[in-house]
């Protein structure tokens, strides 16, 4: 889909663009992203996910913008994992309750 694959997660994630990418094909949304290459617009970006995140009721845990924009590789893991955790719960719920109405 002309999109750059992920060479290191803790590099590649920090402008918050290919986190919007991820939410945009989970959510099904369309989601601007800032282009620039400052931290300002990093920081926003990753904000704009973690707000997101938290619309979507994905619980995050001491996880903040900065700490995704300086690399940190622990609270990122931390990230990717709730987002996992979050729409697969929810897809497995959803297949239960078609289960149950049927």
């Amino acid at each position: 889909s002309g999109k750059v694959p992920i060479k290191d997660l803790f590099v590649d994630l920090k402008d918050g663009r290919k986190l919007l990418d991820l939410l945009e094909g989970l959510t099904g949304t369309s989601l601007p992203k800032e282009r620039g290459s400052t931290r300002v617009h990093s920081l926003n970006n990753v904000n704009r996910v973690l707000q997101i995140l938290h619309q979507n009721n994905v619980e995050l845990v001491n996880i903040g913008g900065t700490d995704i924009v300086d690399g940190n590789h622990k609270l990122t893991l931390g990230l990717i994992w709730s987002i996992i955790l979050h729409w697969q719960v929810k897809d497995v719920m959803k297949a239960i309750m078609s289960d149950l109405q049927q």
